[in-house]
């Protein structure tokens, strides 16, 4: 047997020892998957396979680069294996075999504001009074759906029979004209680097059979994430050979939203008759009751492939269930958790996951208030700030001329007096003489327009300029350069004056992102760069994070943390309103739900609150119904909770208001007691003994916070609390 399954247990073992022929690997939570398929490649590259006849795809950078420093580590001879992205790898292919899609091999990749500027531009021009944001969003919307289901513009009467309740009014046309002007511009957006691969696998004889038979192994990571388009893709690839290999987690299919279709995994057999299964099912992440509690409200889904998760590792804490009266006292029982375990676990090792961004709110304020570090995941991207895309927008145009979209953007930017008039007159004259943008600016400046010609020249001669200067240049000189050349901190200085600092040292840290990039790929081009950045839309780097972290469940999905506190259990959020009238968007809310239980390791708390503030008015929310497929035996339920859910159990329906009165005063404010301080210990004639954690100031009036021995936090009016003596062990 080869060494490099000696560590592996029997499933393992049969599926990276696999040799020809399709095969899927359901890889249950925390099951090692990713050492699966590190070890396969070594396995193939040792038993003669040779490592350029090897694709790999997952779909994050950060993935891919895991994968292969991990695989590199036991295989050296794999770094010559082709281990990336599905962006990436078509990027690549893309670059290689331009000219068959009658695009040039330096073309740009527009992101989501470019592809929106050009959509803007295209919908004023087919309906200049029409509601632009709205008609925006449902255009966005069917370019995504058509996009990731593989349709072309071509097939007008397969998407009229398939999905017209999705087509927006001029729907099939406005994607014709997108296409056509992204395709003048020398550009895709980022669905087009998918199917324009699928395009030239369908179309392209030659293009598929110079692919299908460059690579004789093909490997796919997270498997149930693929949506039709990247699942044809790889069928295409894979077929000549007959040597698929994936791995996934239809458990862990929680990204529908975003075209990710779970049959791929589910239906594999049927789609390739002959196809071999195994299912990993034991646990290495996480403590007995958490896997316990996990499998066992997974199984209520219906459509899944059958397995069982399970676990060697002791049972350890029991899951914490606790319910408070509101939002505010959630985010505080949560805190307070936090700092008195601290001594267990550190900041750095614990997590807060939410349902939905606005939840973050109360948590953050809460983590302020009480100076504890935190990172929270799925604020604007550094490569979306403004003064960011200028500068690469420059940088595009110099290394693609035909990029409008850029050009557009960078014109009157730092301001040359070429106002949204002028740059009407471009557009209008770039459709009009059928030559790309820059060319026709030439034109114009030539063409001696008053007032705009000159400006039209000062600005191509710019170009030409720094195109002469830049692209000569070691890649860590030039934004430096360009910055100087364009007297961009000096326009920076004058139209943001509060941020100038802050956009200052942004551009600082574009210029650190170069320079790393050209120590790791000392052979790079600009162009090579610029395609680097544009692909990476990977969540931020967990070794750089200090504190705790906060994120949603779906940001959630890959981590794992000592120390998880996943909040919001409630009806209405998990499972979230919107879903809990259809099974199969139900099903995908608990798989959500397993999968934040399964990023926790060792501890667990599941918190919801009772009522939520909308504005001047409270939500009532039940609790979650998950909460009743969880084995009794691994919670521990808060007395609190148990009132709660005990309320909901007697009456089969939401308590009343009058519920609500004994559970939480009204919020009403007096000034904070003299005699009262933190640490006090005091008690309430309904809440009984508590102590006293703080003081909350609104609108000048103070309440009092104090942690009740049986029902968790309140804000309470000085004048109901009394003192009491200290003796109680909290």
């Amino acid at each position: 047997m080869s060494h490099l399954l000696e560590k592996l247990n029997q499933a393992q073992k049969q599926a990276a020892s696999h040799m020809d022929g399709p095969f899927v690997v359901f890889a249950g939570a925390g099951s090692g998957k990713t050492r699966i398929i590190t070890t396969r490649i070594a396995y193939l590259i040792e038993h003669g396979v040779r490592p350029w006849e090897i694709l790999a795809v997952t779909f994050t950078n950060k993935a891919a680069g895991e994968m292969k420093e991990r695989v590199e580590a036991i295989c050296p001879e794999a770094k010559r294996a082709t281990i990336t992205t599905f962006h990436s790898a078509c990027a690549r292919w893309l670059r290689e075999f331009a000219s068959e899609l009658g695009f040039q091999t330096n073309f740009s990749i527009y992101d989501d504001s470019d592809s929106n500027k050009l959509l803007k531009k295209l919908l004023k021009e087919a309906n200049p009074k029409g509601d632009i944001p709205n008609l925006l969003a449902d255009m966005k919307s069917f370019l995504h759906i058509v996009k990731t289901n593989g349709y072309f513009p071509s097939d007008v009467e397969r998407l009229h029979q398939e999905m017209s309740h999705l087509i927006p009014i001029g729907g099939v046309a406005l994607y014709r004209r997108y296409q056509e002007e992204l395709a003048n511009c020398n550009a895709m957006d980022f669905g087009d680097l998918l199917l324009n691969v699928l395009l030239l696998l369908r179309r392209n004889k030659t293009v598929s059979d110079i692919l299908s038979q460059r690579f004789r192994h093909v490997l796919v990571d997270e498997f149930q994430d693929t949506n039709r388009t990247q699942f044809e893709i790889i069928r295409r690839l894979s077929e000549r050979h007959g040597n698929l290999f994936v791995v996934g987690d239809d458990d862990q299919s929680i990204y529908s939203w975003r075209g990710a279709t779970p049959a791929n995994i589910i239906d594999f057999q049927r789609t390739f008759p002959g196809a071999k299964k195994i299912a990993l099912e034991q646990n290495y992440r996480c403590s007995g009751n958490i896997v316990k509690a996990a499998s066992t409200m997974i199984a209520k889904n219906v459509n899944r492939a059958e397995k069982t998760l399970f676990t060697e590792a002791h049972e350890g804490d029991s899951i914490d269930l606790h319910i408070e009266s509101d939002g505010e006292m959630e985010a505080w029982w949560v805190i307070n958790s936090i700092k008195q375990e601290r001594p267990n676990f550190p900041y750095d090792d614990v997590a807060i996951f939410y349902r939905t961004n606005s939840q973050s709110r109360s948590l953050e304020e809460a983590l302020r208030r009480e100076n504890i570090p935190y990172t929270i995941f799925g604020s604007v991207e550094f490569y979306d700030r403004m003064e960011i895309k200028d500068i690469l927008a420059y940088l595009k145009v110099l290394v693609n001329p035909n990029d409008a979209i850029s050009i557009t953007r960078i014109i009157n930017t730092p301001t040359r007096g070429i106002g949204a008039k002028a740059v009407e007159t471009i557009e209008r004259e770039t459709k009009s003489r059928k030559l790309p943008m820059m060319d026709v600016i030439r034109q114009l400046a030539d063409e001696k327009i008053p007032r705009v010609s000159p400006k039209f020249r000062f600005f191509v001669d710019l170009m030409d300029a720094l195109k002469k200067d830049l692209l000569g240049r070691p890649l860590p000189e030039v934004i430096e350069t360009l910055l100087e050349a364009i007297e961009y901190p000096e326009y920076l200085k004058k139209k943001f004056p509060d941020q100038y600092i802050d956009k200052t040292d942004n551009i600082h840290e574009l210029g650190s992102a170069i320079a790393d990039f050209a120590k790791r790929e000392p052979e790079a081009t600009l162009d090579d760069w610029i395609q680097s950045i544009t692909l990476v839309r990977d969540r931020q780097d967990l070794d750089t994070v200090s504190g705790v972290s906060l994120m949603t469940l779906h940001m959630a999905k890959g981590l794992e943390f000592r120390r998880v506190y996943l909040t919001g259990i409630e009806d209405g959020l998990l499972p979230h309103r919107n879903s809990v009238e259809d099974n199969q968007q139900l099903e995908e809310e608990r798989r959500l739900l397993y999968v934040g239980i399964t990023r926790a390791k060792e501890k667990l708390s599941l918190t919801g609150a009772s009522r939520r503030r909308t504005f001047n008015n409270y939500v009532v929310n039940s609790p979650s119904r998950f909460i009743a497929e969880l084995p009794q035996e691994t919670l521990n339920v808060s007395f609190a909770a148990k009132q709660v859910l005990d309320a909901y159990r007697a009456d089969d329906e939401q308590p009343d208001e009058e519920y609500f009165e004994h559970t939480q005063e009204e919020y009403s404010y007096e000034p904070e007691p003299e005699a009262l301080e933190k640490g006090s210990s005091v008690s309430h004639p309904t809440y009984g003994r508590g102590v006293v954690e703080g003081f909350e100031t609104k609108f000048g009036q103070t309440k009092v916070i104090v942690k009740f021995y049986d029902f968790g936090f309140r804000k309470i009016k000085a004048s109901q609390l009394n003192a009491a003596s200290s003796s109680l062990d909290y």
